[in-house]
C-alpha cells in the first residue's frame, strides 16, 4: 500500500490574464471534478478538495492527498496551469 501526502496550494488566474470571464468562472466552477479526474487518471484513490479563497473567484484553494510523487504532481499541475493559464502556487 502506498502512502498518501497531502499537498496544499493555491490556484489562480493572474491579474492580467486574457481569459475571458465566462472561461474563468467555468474553470473555477468546475475545478474540483476536473483535477479530481486529472490525479485519478495515474492515482485512482486521489482525493481533490477546493474551497473558495478570501482573495475573490478567481481565487481558489486546493487539497491533494495521494500516493504520487512530487515529480508527477507538479508534471500534472504545470500542463494544467499552462493549458489553462493560471498560476500555481503551493503552501509552504
Amino acid at each position: 500500500m502506498s502512502q498518501k501526502t497531502n499537498f496544499s496550494f493555491e490556484i489562480h488566474y493572474p491579474a492580467d490574464t486574457p481569459a475571458p470571464e465566462a472561461e474563468r468562472t467555468q474553470l473555477m466552477a468546475t475545478l474540483g471534478p476536473t483535477l479530481q479526474a486529472l490525479f485519478a487518471a495515474q492515482d485512482s484513490a486521489a482525493t481533490v478538495t477546493v474551497s473558495d479563497s478570501h482573495k475573490g473567484g478567481d481565487n481558489k484553494l486546493v487539497e491533494l492527498v495521494t500516493s504520487l510523487q512530487d515529480l508527477q504532481i507538479a508534471a500534472i499541475l504545470k500542463a494544467f496551469s499552462e493549458q489553462h493559464r493560471l498560476s500555481v502556487q503551493a503552501f509552504e
